[in-house]
């Protein structure tokens, strides 16, 4: 089969790599659509310490059985891989507080086994599980479905952070998941989203979403003036980095009301990862600074229901899809904020 075979930091490659056959009590997935992740390009130029090259990564992936020997599943059918498959069973998984996310036995496909950059995905035993692999309508789109992974992370988040009816909430970065965090704020009853965005082009892929209220670029406007403005000075309620910039992380308190909430969801790169900020701010105005990562089982299935359902524009945030091979295109597309979500195609 082809797929995008990753050989080490900046090396991969579309090339011919071995066909898997169906694990036994698994199953083989034919991919149709697999989404280029901010993840797996970070992987892609700077490598990760799960995955040992040469290895095919990717895990946003959608496709149809092809052959099956779970009882769970038959050919043809469509369905959407949950990446993040959880024990069930460690002291994360059976808490009441929907802490999967954390699993210290967690499975990931492109880390664990061959990802979704390829025809096929030879899904083992453990993820054939409901609640890992789910099954699609006949008639949905899969190249909407691979959203539903980064939509999960946001919505996961977002039960935590507890946006209610009335808050003005600033979003930093406009990247898919600024997006997604601008729509789950609205969906949870936030009167304005303010979205900043020092890439004018992606800033202004993102005016096609009418869920966000002002679009504001800190390169030409003053975002600490705006934000006093639509605050009449008492600051948001809610600031979401979501962007990996240590620098905005720090900035982000400056822009909160007393006993307002910061949420740092953008990762930043691991051999830059310090930041330094004002702890006075934190101490004086009572904020409450937390991060987001990832998601459980039950706030995939959420997101997931809420692309099926149509009540996430998915069309809008799928900007491009592209063959497998042009993969390094898409990365470039990413990175400049030509597209807001690449979907490649493993079969053009």
């Amino acid at each position: 089969m082809k797929a995008i075979l990753y050989k080490g930091p900046g090396n991969f490659d579309y090339e011919e790599v071995e066909t898997p056959s169906c694990p036994k009590n698994g199953v083989l997935i034919k991919v149709i659509s697999v989404g280029l992740c901010g993840s797996d390009i970070r992987t892609f130029n700077s490598g990760h310490h799960k995955v040992k090259p040469p290895f095919v990564i990717g895990h946003e992936i959608a496709g149809i059985v092809e052959e099956s020997d779970s009882e769970h599943y038959k050919k043809g059918q469509k369905v959407m891989l949950n990446p993040g498959i959880t024990c069930g069973k460690c002291k994360f998984c059976t808490s009441d507080k929907n802490l999967g996310n954390q699993c210290k036995n967690i499975v990931v496909p492109g880390m664990d086994f061959y990802g979704g950059y390829a025809q096929y995905v030879a899904l083992p035993e453990v993820g054939t599980n409901p609640k890992f692999l789910h099954i699609l309508p006949d008639d949905f789109n899969l190249d909407l479905a691979p959203l539903s992974e980064t939509l999960a992370s946001v919505y996961s988040t977002h039960d935590f952070i507890n946006i209610t009816k009335g808050d003005i909430v600033l979003i930093i970065g406009a990247g898919p998941l600024g997006n997604l965090h601008s729509a789950m704020a609205k969906i949870r009853g936030a009167k304005k989203v303010i979205l900043s965005e020092v890439n004018q082009p992606r800033l202004d892929k993102a005016k096609r979403f009418d869920f966000i209220d002002l679009f504001v670029n800190p390169t030409t406007e003053n975002l600490e003036e705006i934000v006093n403005r639509e605050t009449d000075g008492d600051g948001v309620d809610v600031a979401i980095t979501a962007c990996p910039v240590g620098a905005v992380q720090e900035e982000a308190m400056h822009y909160v009301r007393p006993r307002g909430k910061v949420l740092l969801f953008g990762g930043l790169p691991h051999d830059n990862c310090h930041v330094s900020f004002d702890s006075n701010l934190i101490h004086y105005k009572e904020l409450q600074i937390c991060g987001g990562y990832s998601f459980s089982p039950d706030s995939f299935k959420h997101a997931l229901d809420l692309i099926v359902d149509g009540t996430i524009p998915a069309d809008k945030f799928v900007t491009h899809t592209l063959p497998l091979s042009e993969i390094k295109r898409g990365i470039e597309m990413t990175r400049t904020g030509e597209a807001i979500k690449v979907i490649l195609k493993p079969w053009e």
